[in-house]
Parts: structure tokens; C-alpha cells; sequence
């Protein structure tokens, strides 16, 4: 839900800021928010000590996840509209929950898969159905399959660094986890804009600013509470709360417009809370697997 709220927040400033300043601005926001729990627990003896080998892969997917991630999805979207890449993109719950099965870190699971198409159809049914239109690139053009590989691209690594995060979070709290991870992925994004010329502090209004702050003050918590529920519930039961993120951009935007919800909004928000109510019911279905625990 955070996430739906940011992407309201994203929309007022996306034109006016360039994408990965805009990423930059955000997690280094989120890095503040979570720098003050972590100093708190280093002062008072609970200083978290991460092993040399460790400290570089949770590095790795901070950047994978942050920086990789947004940049091959803003590549995408220059090409493909947003709708397609949207409702492509929220096929990761499945993709987590294939790639999971044929790791061995869970089990296939018939009640689960069936909640997950569900809370994909109400995705799909919030998104309108996006025709096969692929903006003026044609299907068939190369910078049409480059953005296409991209938003695959995209999609797999997401749903890759949720699985690989749990090894980690096993070991590790995910307070100073995420503090990790994302201070990798700010790293990487200062030296992206610098490499590119982009500005670190953007002209904006103070009413921009605000929603600057605000898209860094939800990936602050929301990516504290994803590792967080990474480390306690299967990949692919956390990933599918992702179809919550459309819904709540619609939803707020309809308070904002004071506007009644649409019977199109209503029956997607229904397909989703009943995709994910049947997820969760669903019997735990995780087997164990070497370096999991």
C-alpha cells in the first residue's frame, strides 16, 4: 500500500525530475528514515556484525533491486506504455513463485497459484486489459524487443532478490539489512548521476519537495517491512501483496479527484483481496533447502 501511495506521489514530480534522480532522492530519503533505528540499536550494544562475504551480497541486491530494477523498468517505458509495462510487471508473484519451486525453496501449491492468478486479474481488470500497442515503436522493431527483454528483465530480478534475500534475513535482522542494502543502491545511483550529468538537488517547489519526502519516507518503511515479512513468510506469498500497489494508486486518486469508485475499481479491489485471502489460507508449502536453514 505504501508502494500504491508513492506512485501517486511519483506522478506529480515525474515530470520535473529526472528518473534516476528521482530514484537517487528516494532512497536516500528511505536511507535517513532507516539510519535512525540503526544508530539507536549501535548505541545501545545491538550493533548487528555482518560477515566480509555477506556484506557484499546483500550490497549486490540492494543494487539489483533499486538501481538494476529502475533502471531497465524506465527503459521499458520509454518504448512500451505504461499499462503494458504495469500489468507485465505485476506477473512477478508468479515468476517468484516459479522460480522458488524450482529452487526447491517451496512446494507447488494449486490454492496458492489460484490466488495469485486471481490478484492478477484484478490487476489486469484495474489496468483495463492494455491492447497489444506498443507506442511508435512497431511489435516487430528492435527497440521494441530491447524494451521488451528489459521489462522481462526487470520483472525476473525482482522476484530473484526476494528469494535470495532470505538466507539473510535468517542470519541477520532486517533493520540493518535493508540500512545495507539500500545504502549500496544510494552508492550506485550518486555515481549514475553523476556519470550522466544529472543534478543531485533538482529546482522544485516546496509542495514537490513534499512528495520527494514522501516517495523516500514509504520506501524507508516499505522496504524495511518487505524484508521484514521476506524473513518470517515464503517469496512468493510477500511478493503477491504487490497487486495491492495499483489498487491503493487508484484508490487514493479517486479521493484526491473526489470522485466515486468506478465498478471496474470496485471488482479489481474484490479479485485481489480474494486472491490474496486465499494465498495466506493456503498450508504453508516451503520445503527446506541447502543454505536456508
Amino acid at each position: 500500500m505504501l508502494v500504491g501511495a508513492a506512485m501517486v506521489a511519483t506522478r506529480t514530480v515525474a515530470h520535473d525530475v529526472a528518473p534516476v534522480t528521482l530514484a537517487f532522492l528516494r532512497y536516500l530519503i528511505g536511507l535517513g528514515i532507516l539510519a535512525l533505528p540503526v544508530l539507536h540499536a549501535s548505541r545501545s550494544r545491538r550493533r548487528v556484525q555482518f560477515a566480509a562475504k555477506d556484506i557484499g551480497a546483500i550490497a549486490g541486491l540492494g543494487v539489483l533491486q533499486f538501481a538494476l530494477l529502475i533502471v531497465l523498468l524506465n527503459y521499458a517505458l520509454q518504448t512500451l506504455p505504461a499499462a503494458t509495462c504495469a500489468l507485465i510487471f505485476s506477473t512477478m508473484p508468479l515468476v517468484t513463485m516459479c522460480l522458488a519451486i524450482a529452487l526447491g525453496h517451496e512446494i507447488f501449491s494449486l490454492g496458492r497459484a489460484i490466488g495469485l492468478l486471481l490478484a492478477m486479474s484484478g490487476v489486469a481488470l484495474l489496468l483495463g486489459f492494455p491492447a497489444p500497442h506498443f507506442g511508435a515503436d512497431s511489435p516487430g522493431s528492435a527497440s521494441h524487443w530491447v524494451a521488451l527483454a528489459a521489462l522481462v528483465g526487470a520483472t525476473v530480478t525482482g522476484a530473484a532478490c526476494s528469494l535470495l534475500y532470505r538466507p539473510y534475513l535468517q542470519r541477520y535482522a532486517a533493520l540493518p539489512t535493508s540500512a545495507l542494502a539500500m545504502l549500496a543502491a544510494v552508492l550506485f545511483l550518486l555515481a549514475l548521476c553523476v556519470a550522466t550529468g544529472q543534478s543531485l538537488l533538482p529546482p522544485l517547489t516546496a509542495f514537490q519537495w513534499g512528495n520527494v519526502g514522501f516517495i523516500g519516507l514509504s520506501s524507508g518503511i516499505g522496504y524495511f517491512c518487505w524484508l521484514w515479512a521476506l524473513g518470517k513468510l515464503d517469496a512468493s506469498r510477500v511478493v503477491a501483496f504487490q497487486a495491492l500497489g495499483p489498487v491503493t494508486a487508484a484508490a487514493i486518486q479517486l479521493v484526491l479527484a473526489r470522485q466515486w469508485p468506478s465498478w471496474s475499481l470496485c471488482l479489481s479491489i474484490a479479485l485481489v483481496a480474494t486472491g490474496l485471502n486465499i494465498a495466506l489460507r493456503e498450508r504453508r508449502a516451503r520445503r527446506a533447502a541447502p543454505g536456508l536453514g
